[in-house]
């Protein structure tokens, strides 16, 4: 599948699985965010990696330091 036929076929999940992703496929990911265009390239994301039972309490605290 092409990029355009994975953009046209894309859907929203909202079961998720609590298989672990590889630290390889997750970087790959950050980085085509990272690649992706912006207005006026200003890059204006933050990434978040959260991986264990402590996730609900890290993004927690992460978004009160925002």
């Amino acid at each position: 599948m092409n990029t355009i036929e994975s953009i046209e076929n894309r859907r929203s999940i909202r079961n998720f699985k609590t298989n672990k992703i590889s630290k390889e496929i997750v970087e790959d990911i950050l980085n085509c965010g990272r690649l992706a265009p912006s207005a006026k390239n200003r890059q204006p994301w933050y990434f978040v990696i959260v991986q264990d039972e402590m996730k609900n309490k890290q993004v927690v605290l992460i978004l009160q330091q925002t």
